[in-house]
């Protein structure tokens, strides 16, 4: 589920890290001052002083470094680094068991170990850290590294989600557009996404932008679906630039469209098409993007803005 992608929950406050209101690990006071000067913008400095607690032992330096080599606050991806500081905290927080559990979910050491991931998964929802819960619940749900029970997945995603985790909340959004482990109800999709992008959950905004774009439970609504893709960009779906734009163009052809408007839409595709063709992660699409930009601003009346 694309929920559990997000995997990452720091332990304090460092740009780019995670949602706003994930759930938190407390860490020690030294700790905390290199997160500080990470976030006040010495990000080597605070690297150097995380690796020389963490090879003192410190396993709040651990954890925090394997978030931060996960490719977040500004540092260099380097996944089998963060899952090695994820394997040494493993025991101790319940949240690098999560995170760990992750990584052999993903097949970071090399192949997908998911019986493993399972325990781990179940250490970290023991230590009362939601977003485990939802992870196993998921793995339950599909079976994956053991016999499958939807209903107790289901419920394991559920209590986090009303507990008010917001990559549960998107998983549940998930569960209910897919009608797994239960009926399908894009309504109720819906409401879960909603739930989890007021907590700038990313993929929440961008499942609701394709649930307008699709008509899927409302209305066929572009306006809507540039909006939702829109607010995921903004936390962190660069994939989503091209939708904004091509939502855009869409309406911009439709028939007895006032001429104003239709540049303003034209130009805001433009805007966009600039971003996607910059940004989105996938090569082809850039290209497609730049040859949007061209078709655009040859349309335009005056220079894109």
């Amino acid at each position: 589920m694309i929920g559990r992608a997000a995997a990452l929950v720091v332990a304090l406050s460092v740009p780019g890290v995670a949602d706003a209101r994930a759930q938190q690990t407390p860490v020690n006071d030294e700790v905390r001052a290199a997160a500080r000067t990470i976030s006040g913008g010495d990000r080597e400095a605070g690297l150097s002083r995380l690796e020389a607690l963490a090879g003192a032992g410190d396993l709040d330096a651990h954890n925090l470094l394997g978030e931060l080599y996960s490719g977040i606050g500004g540092v260099q991806r380097d996944r089998p680094k963060s899952c090695e500081h994820f394997r040494i905290a493993r025991e101790a927080r319940a949240s690098a068991a999560h995170n760990y559990g992750q990584c052999l979910w993903e097949g970071a050491f090399g192949q997908r170990e998911l019986v493993e991931a399972r325990v781990w998964y179940q250490r970290g929802a023991d230590g009362g850290f939601l977003q485990a819960k939802c992870a196993l619940g998921n793995m339950l749900i599909a079976g994956d590294g053991g016999p499958a029970d939807p209903e107790r997945g289901l419920a394991l995603c559920r209590e986090a989600a009303e507990a008010g985790e917001p990559n549960a909340q998107a998983d549940m959004g998930d569960h209910y557009g897919a009608g797994s482990g239960v009926a399908q109800d894009y309504i109720e999709a819906a409401r879960w996404y909603r739930l989890a992008a007021a907590q700038d959950q990313r993929n929440a905004a961008f499942q609701l932008g394709a649930l307008h774009w699709n008509g899927l439970g409302t209305p066929v609504d572009l306006e809507a679906a540039g909006d939702w893709f829109e607010r995921a960009y903004g936390v962190g779906r660069s994939d989503a630039a091209k939708l904004v734009a091509r939502a855009a163009l869409i309406r911009a052809g439709e028939a007895n469209l006032d001429g104003a408007r239709r540049v303003e839409l034209l130009n805001r595709a433009g805007r966009w098409l600039r971003v996607a063709m910059e940004e989105d992660p996938d090569p082809e699409e850039r290209a497609r993007a730049a040859v949007r930009l061209a078709q655009v601003s040859a349309e335009v009346p005056q220079p894109l803005p």
